[in-house]
């Protein structure tokens, strides 16, 4: 603060606060009244995109009466269709969009129901509320009745008593308290629709670590979470040094990779599946990797089996020899598995030894590891099909700990393509299923991830008329299998290994065999080069000539 040297230096020290304070007070109102601006724009935006919104759902309603009417009518000509209105429009959006598949069913769901939602599409088209409140009304109501709904929208769209918008923790609160309340003979409904949702879902986190997340019955977690918790304070009891949360995690991570294998085992043999696709391989005498997918000629497949990425995976062998290496031909690209419960845990044992002590691993893992990246020379991310990527120097340390099995996947230096042992055998031979998995890696539907070993062989041209053969087979999902083998959508072969797909509104998406090379190389350029094959040609123990790829596959 400044002073003037004067007797009256008191008095001009009190007038310079003054006019300080007055400034700043200045400077605070026309803050406060920009801050007000903005948030006058940000609100009236919020209520314009809520309309927006109201439109955005109309256009998902719109497209569903449309494709339900060309369903019916390819039902006229070919029967029962596999795929319903809501999938297929759904399916439609997201590739369109890019909004996430799960978001756009919901959507979709509160889009077809306007007669049931009236109230909240209603508030939605005015502005008063946002898609994001009404899909959470659509979902948590979906086991009420129509009456029961209509008294739950018109609780929780009641307005506050200031008249300000409901904050979102109070709308919560008062959606459950209203489902809570209009019902009370729906709770064992309710109780049994979200019990059919129970499953295990599991994701890879960073640092090489991942997430387990079991949804069933409340009773049984509190049991499962019981025990665990018994069994990591006895070992923390006897002296193991890990937290009780890492033994918990140990103990729960031991049980359900290895401790009860011979029982699991035991049930497969005694009621093998009936849910394998036909023509794939159920075992193989020379220890290649089991699948469960298969060849499924159109026609004799039923719409049962996997509908989504959720299933078996593919089980490596657990004691293969290495491929031997053969002077000029280095590898291109490795696959290195291993023994899930070992590796995962070699460093960190649970303190009491089950059946997993007799060195049979229960899960055993894919990873994808180029020969760069095995070599040191590169620290290119690695590839666990299915689930997610590891870091390289994680990926070493995997390859090689004891129990892990390496095979060699030879792949085009210039596209990233798998080389593979293809045959003219009349019916798929499990060569020929591992060489269109390994050239397809994930489903060739757009826009689909599930991995290769999880899908349909299906035929391009359908059989008979189409030959089982490495080149009229294509690695689809179940539900991009039925929509092409229904005639919703069409696929047809395009160059350089593409697979053109047509959707009942006329787009077209291509697809690619997997580049198992991504990340190594540099970026693609937007045309992919034609490369054939180099290939020696060797004969089958029945004699037929059969083209097998350079060595060392």
């Amino acid at each position: 603060m400044p002073y003037v040297a004067s007797t009256r230096s008191g008095l001009l020290a009190v007038e310079d606060d003054q006019v300080r304070s007055a400034a700043m007070a200045d400077v605070q109102g026309s803050l406060t009244a920009m801050g007000e601006r903005m948030m006058r724009t940000i609100a009236s935006l919020e209520r314009e995109k809520a309309r927006v919104e109201a439109r955005l759902l109309a256009a998902y309603g719109g497209l569903h009466t449309i494709e339900s009417q060309q369903l019916e009518t390819l039902a006229l000509s070919r029967g029962s269709l596999h795929a319903s209105a809501d999938r297929v429009a759904s399916e439609e959006i997201a590739l369109a969009t890019g909004v996430g598949l799960g978001e756009v069913s919901r959507r979709m769901s509160l889009a077809t129901a306007p007669r049931r939602h009236r109230r909240v599409l209603d508030a939605l088209r005015s502005g008063a509320t946002s898609l994001h409140r009404a899909l959470q009304v659509a979902s948590e109501t979906a086991a009420l009745s129509d009456a029961d709904v209509a008294a739950v929208e018109e609780a929780v769209l009641a307005p506050s008593r200031d008249g300000q918008p409901v904050a979102q923790r109070t709308f919560v609160t008062r959606l459950r308290r209203a489902i809570a309340s209009v019902d009370g003979r729906g709770s064992d409904e309710r109780r049994a629709h979200a019990r059919s949702r129970r499953g295990v879902f599991g994701r890879l986190t960073a640092d090489g670590m991942g997430c387990l997340t079991l949804f069933t019955d409340a009773d049984a977690i509190a049991a499962v979470m019981e025990r665990l918790d018994t069994e990591a304070r006895a070992a923390r009891g006897a002296g193991d040094p890990r937290t009780l949360d890492q033994l918990r995690c140990d103990l729960a991570t031991e049980a359900l990779l290895r401790s009860h294998l011979d029982v699991l085992q035991a049930g497969i043999e005694a009621h093998p599946s009936t849910d394998t696709p036909r023509g794939g391989p159920t075992s193989s005498p020379t220890n290649s990797p089991a699948s469960g997918a298969g060849s499924s000629p159109e026609g004799p497949d039923g719409p049962d089996g996997p509908d989504g990425p959720d299933g078996g995976s593919s089980a490596p062998a657990n004691g293969a020899p290495a491929p031997e290496r053969r002077s000029g031909t280095p590898p291109t690209s490795g696959t290195a598995t291993s023994a899930a419960a070992s590796a995962a845990h070699a460093r960190s044992e649970p303190p009491v030894p089950g059946p997993s002590a007799k060195g049979q691993p229960a899960a055993l893992v894919w990873l994808i590891v180029p020969f760069e990246v095995a070599t040191g020379s590169s620290d290119a991310a690695c590839e666990l099909p299915g689930h997610g990527w590891v870091t390289a120097a994680h990926a070493r340390e995997i390859m090689t700990r004891p129990g892990s099995v390496w095979r060699t996947l030879p792949v085009d230096l210039r596209t990233g393509e798998a080389l593979s042992r293809p045959t003219r055998a009349y019916r798929p031979t499990a060569a020929m299923v591992e060489h269109v998995q390994a050239v397809d890696g994930r489903c060739r539907g757009p826009g689909c991830e599930v991995v290769a070993t999880r899908c349909d062989l299906d035929h391009e041209t359908p059989w008979p008329r189409g030959e089982t053969s490495v080149g009229n087979l294509r690695s689809k999902h179940r539900l991009h299998h039925n929509l092409k083998t229904d005639g919703i959508w069409t696929s047809t072969p395009v160059g350089d290994g593409g697979l053109e797909w047509t959707t009942l509104t006329g787009r077209t998406y291509v697809t690619h065999p997997k580049d198992w090379r991504e990340g190594v190389d540099p970026p693609a350029t937007a045309t992919r080069p034609t490369t054939p094959a180099t290939s020696a040609t060797s004969a089958t123990s029945d004699g037929s000539p059969v083209d097998v790829p350079p060595p060392p596959f």
